[in-house]
Protein backbone atom coordinates (compact mmCIF):
# COMPACT_ATOMS: atom_id res chain seq x y z
CA UNK A 1 0.00 0.00 0.00
CA UNK A 2 2.72 2.48 0.97
CA UNK A 3 4.80 1.83 -2.16
CA UNK A 4 1.73 2.28 -4.37
CA UNK A 5 0.77 5.46 -2.54
CA UNK A 6 4.25 6.95 -2.89
CA UNK A 7 4.28 6.07 -6.59
CA UNK A 8 0.94 7.86 -6.98
CA UNK A 9 2.35 10.83 -5.11
CA UNK A 10 5.25 11.03 -7.58
CA UNK A 11 2.83 10.87 -10.52
CA UNK A 12 0.82 13.70 -9.00
CA UNK A 13 3.81 16.01 -8.65
CA UNK A 14 5.05 15.17 -12.14
CA UNK A 15 1.65 16.05 -13.59
CA UNK A 16 1.30 19.13 -11.40
CA UNK A 17 4.69 20.59 -12.38
CA UNK A 18 3.37 22.95 -15.10
CA UNK A 19 0.83 24.47 -12.70
CA UNK A 20 2.81 24.17 -9.46
CA UNK A 21 4.12 27.74 -9.23
CA UNK A 22 0.69 29.17 -9.99
CA UNK A 23 -1.04 27.05 -7.35
CA UNK A 24 1.50 27.18 -4.50
CA UNK A 25 2.00 30.05 -2.06
CA UNK A 26 3.97 32.91 -3.70
CA UNK A 27 6.42 35.02 -1.71
CA UNK A 28 4.21 38.11 -2.04
CA UNK A 29 1.03 36.34 -0.85
CA UNK A 30 -0.08 37.18 2.73
CA UNK A 31 0.42 33.51 3.65
CA UNK A 32 3.89 33.77 2.16
CA UNK A 33 5.12 36.40 4.63
CA UNK A 34 7.12 33.86 6.67
CA UNK A 35 9.08 32.95 3.54
CA UNK A 36 11.24 36.05 3.89
CA UNK A 37 12.21 34.94 7.40
CA UNK A 38 12.91 31.43 6.16
CA UNK A 39 15.14 32.71 3.35
CA UNK A 40 17.05 34.89 5.82
CA UNK A 41 17.64 31.95 8.17
CA UNK A 42 18.74 29.74 5.26
CA UNK A 43 21.22 32.35 4.01
CA UNK A 44 22.64 32.63 7.54
CA UNK A 45 23.87 29.03 7.28
CA UNK A 46 26.34 29.94 4.55
CA UNK A 47 28.81 29.86 3.14
CA UNK A 48 29.10 26.10 2.66
CA UNK A 49 31.03 24.07 0.13
CA UNK A 50 28.39 21.49 -0.82
CA UNK A 51 24.62 21.33 -0.45
CA UNK A 52 21.87 18.88 -1.38
CA UNK A 53 18.28 19.96 -1.89
CA UNK A 54 15.81 17.09 -1.61
CA UNK A 55 12.43 17.48 -3.27
CA UNK A 56 13.67 20.63 -4.99
CA UNK A 57 10.58 20.88 -7.19
CA UNK A 58 10.48 23.95 -9.42
CA UNK A 59 13.21 25.69 -7.44
CA UNK A 60 11.40 27.68 -4.80
CA UNK A 61 14.44 27.61 -2.50
CA UNK A 62 17.19 26.64 -4.95
CA UNK A 63 18.27 30.18 -5.80
CA UNK A 64 18.70 31.06 -2.13
CA UNK A 65 20.67 27.86 -1.54
CA UNK A 66 22.85 28.52 -4.60
CA UNK A 67 23.78 31.91 -3.14
CA UNK A 68 25.44 30.31 -0.10
CA UNK A 69 26.82 27.01 -1.48
CA UNK A 70 29.70 26.53 -3.87
CA UNK A 71 27.95 23.44 -5.25
CA UNK A 72 24.28 22.42 -5.10
CA UNK A 73 22.68 19.13 -6.13
CA UNK A 74 18.91 19.58 -6.56
CA UNK A 75 17.07 16.27 -6.45
CA UNK A 76 13.45 15.63 -7.39
CA UNK A 77 11.40 12.72 -8.71
CA UNK A 78 9.84 14.98 -11.35
CA UNK A 79 11.99 15.71 -14.42
CA UNK A 80 9.26 18.14 -15.43
CA UNK A 81 9.73 20.16 -12.25
CA UNK A 82 13.51 20.12 -12.61
CA UNK A 83 13.23 21.51 -16.15
CA UNK A 84 11.33 24.46 -14.69
CA UNK A 85 13.93 24.78 -11.93
CA UNK A 86 16.77 25.00 -14.47
CA UNK A 87 14.91 27.70 -16.38
CA UNK A 88 14.31 29.64 -13.17
CA UNK A 89 17.72 29.20 -11.53
CA UNK A 90 20.38 29.72 -14.19
CA UNK A 91 23.37 29.17 -11.91
CA UNK A 92 26.53 27.25 -12.89
CA UNK A 93 26.91 25.86 -9.36
CA UNK A 94 23.53 24.03 -9.47
CA UNK A 95 23.19 20.50 -10.84
CA UNK A 96 19.97 18.51 -11.00
CA UNK A 97 19.20 14.83 -10.50
CA UNK A 98 15.87 13.21 -11.38
CA UNK A 99 15.45 10.49 -8.77
CA UNK A 100 13.10 9.22 -6.08
CA UNK A 101 14.32 11.07 -2.99
CA UNK A 102 13.30 8.09 -0.83
CA UNK A 103 15.78 5.84 -2.66
CA UNK A 104 18.54 8.19 -3.87
CA UNK A 105 21.99 8.51 -2.34
CA UNK A 106 24.66 11.07 -3.29
CA UNK A 107 28.10 10.36 -4.73
CA UNK A 108 29.62 12.32 -1.85
CA UNK A 109 28.25 13.69 1.45
CA UNK A 110 27.25 17.34 1.78
CA UNK A 111 27.73 20.04 4.38
CA UNK A 112 24.07 21.04 4.20
CA UNK A 113 20.90 19.14 3.25
CA UNK A 114 17.79 21.23 2.66
CA UNK A 115 14.21 20.13 2.09
CA UNK A 116 11.05 22.20 1.92
CA UNK A 117 7.58 20.66 2.07
CA UNK A 118 9.03 17.17 1.83
CA UNK A 119 8.84 15.73 5.34
CA UNK A 120 5.05 16.11 5.36
CA UNK A 121 4.99 13.67 2.42
CA UNK A 122 6.93 10.99 4.34
CA UNK A 123 4.63 8.31 5.84
CA UNK A 124 5.12 7.79 9.57
CA UNK A 125 6.19 4.20 8.98
CA UNK A 126 9.09 5.47 6.84
CA UNK A 127 10.13 8.25 9.23
CA UNK A 128 13.17 6.52 10.75
CA UNK A 129 14.34 5.12 7.41
CA UNK A 130 14.07 8.55 5.82
CA UNK A 131 16.18 10.19 8.51
CA UNK A 132 18.73 7.38 8.35
CA UNK A 133 19.09 8.10 4.63
CA UNK A 134 19.48 11.82 5.34
CA UNK A 135 22.18 11.07 7.93
CA UNK A 136 24.14 9.16 5.28
CA UNK A 137 24.05 12.24 3.02
CA UNK A 138 25.75 14.49 5.58
CA UNK A 139 29.44 15.11 5.95
CA UNK A 140 30.77 15.15 9.54
CA UNK A 141 29.36 18.23 11.25
CA UNK A 142 26.81 18.68 8.48
CA UNK A 143 23.40 20.26 9.05
CA UNK A 144 19.85 19.87 7.81
CA UNK A 145 17.57 22.83 7.14
CA UNK A 146 13.92 21.80 7.15
CA UNK A 147 10.88 23.80 5.99
CA UNK A 148 7.33 22.47 6.13
CA UNK A 149 3.70 23.10 7.00
CA UNK A 150 2.54 23.10 10.59
CA UNK A 151 -1.06 22.17 11.41
CA UNK A 152 -3.14 25.20 10.45
CA UNK A 153 -6.54 26.27 9.12
CA UNK A 154 -5.41 28.71 6.44
CA UNK A 155 -6.33 26.40 3.58
CA UNK A 156 -8.13 23.06 3.55
CA UNK A 157 -7.02 19.56 2.59
CA UNK A 158 -9.42 16.94 1.28
CA UNK A 159 -8.84 14.16 3.78
CA UNK A 160 -9.81 10.68 2.62
CA UNK A 161 -10.75 9.18 5.98
CA UNK A 162 -7.50 7.19 5.93
CA UNK A 163 -4.72 8.33 8.20
CA UNK A 164 -2.10 10.52 6.50
CA UNK A 165 -3.77 10.38 3.05
CA UNK A 166 -5.35 13.33 1.25
CA UNK A 167 -6.76 13.81 -2.22
CA UNK A 168 -5.35 16.44 -4.57
CA UNK A 169 -7.10 17.59 -7.75
CA UNK A 170 -5.29 19.03 -10.77
CA UNK A 171 -6.72 21.85 -12.86
CA UNK A 172 -7.93 19.34 -15.44
CA UNK A 173 -9.88 17.42 -12.78
CA UNK A 174 -7.60 14.41 -12.37
CA UNK A 175 -7.34 13.26 -8.77
CA UNK A 176 -4.46 11.69 -6.90
CA UNK A 177 -3.82 10.41 -3.40
CA UNK A 178 -0.78 11.79 -1.60
CA UNK A 179 0.71 11.51 1.88
CA UNK A 180 0.19 14.44 4.24
CA UNK A 181 1.60 14.38 7.78
CA UNK A 182 1.31 17.73 9.56
CA UNK A 183 3.76 17.91 12.44
CA UNK A 184 3.51 20.13 15.48
CA UNK A 185 7.07 21.49 15.72
CA UNK A 186 7.51 20.52 19.39
CA UNK A 187 6.34 16.97 18.67
CA UNK A 188 8.72 16.70 15.75
CA UNK A 189 11.61 17.98 17.87
CA UNK A 190 10.85 15.24 20.42
CA UNK A 191 10.49 12.53 17.78
CA UNK A 192 13.82 13.49 16.21
CA UNK A 193 15.46 13.58 19.63
CA UNK A 194 14.39 9.98 20.11
CA UNK A 195 16.27 8.83 17.00
CA UNK A 196 19.47 10.79 17.52
CA UNK A 197 18.87 14.28 16.14
CA UNK A 198 18.64 17.73 17.71
CA UNK A 199 16.15 20.18 16.18
CA UNK A 200 15.07 23.71 16.99
CA UNK A 201 12.18 25.13 14.97
CA UNK A 202 10.62 28.53 14.43
CA UNK A 203 6.92 28.76 13.57
CA UNK A 204 4.84 31.34 11.74
CA UNK A 205 1.69 29.79 10.35
CA UNK A 206 1.32 28.06 8.07
CA UNK A 207 5.02 27.12 8.17
CA UNK A 208 7.73 25.98 10.53
CA UNK A 209 11.45 25.73 9.83
CA UNK A 210 14.80 25.26 11.46
CA UNK A 211 18.13 23.49 11.71
CA UNK A 212 18.46 19.78 12.53
CA UNK A 213 21.81 18.24 13.51
CA UNK A 214 22.99 14.73 14.25
CA UNK A 215 23.69 14.04 17.92
CA UNK A 216 26.68 11.90 18.86
CA UNK A 217 25.68 8.84 20.96
CA UNK A 218 27.78 10.06 23.89
CA UNK A 219 25.75 13.27 23.96
CA UNK A 220 22.47 11.37 24.30
CA UNK A 221 23.26 9.02 27.18
CA UNK A 222 22.66 11.45 30.05
CA UNK A 223 19.64 11.71 32.34
CA UNK A 224 18.07 14.46 30.20
CA UNK A 225 17.59 12.23 27.16
CA UNK A 226 13.92 12.36 26.16
CA UNK A 227 11.73 9.55 24.84
CA UNK A 228 10.36 9.81 21.32
CA UNK A 229 6.87 11.15 20.69
CA UNK A 230 4.71 11.55 17.65
CA UNK A 231 2.15 14.28 17.18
Amino acid sequence: MTDDLLAEQIRYYRERAPEYDATSVPHDHPFGAPMARIATDLRALGPVATAIELGAGTGQWTGTLASIAASVVAVDASPEALALLRAKVDAPNVGTVAADVFAWSPDAPADLVVFGALLSHVPSERFEAFWSAVAAMLAPGGRVFLIDEAPHALWPEEWTGQDEIVMRTLEDGRRFRIVKVLWEPAALEARLDGIGWHASFEREDPFFWGVVTRVAPADRSGPDARPSAHG
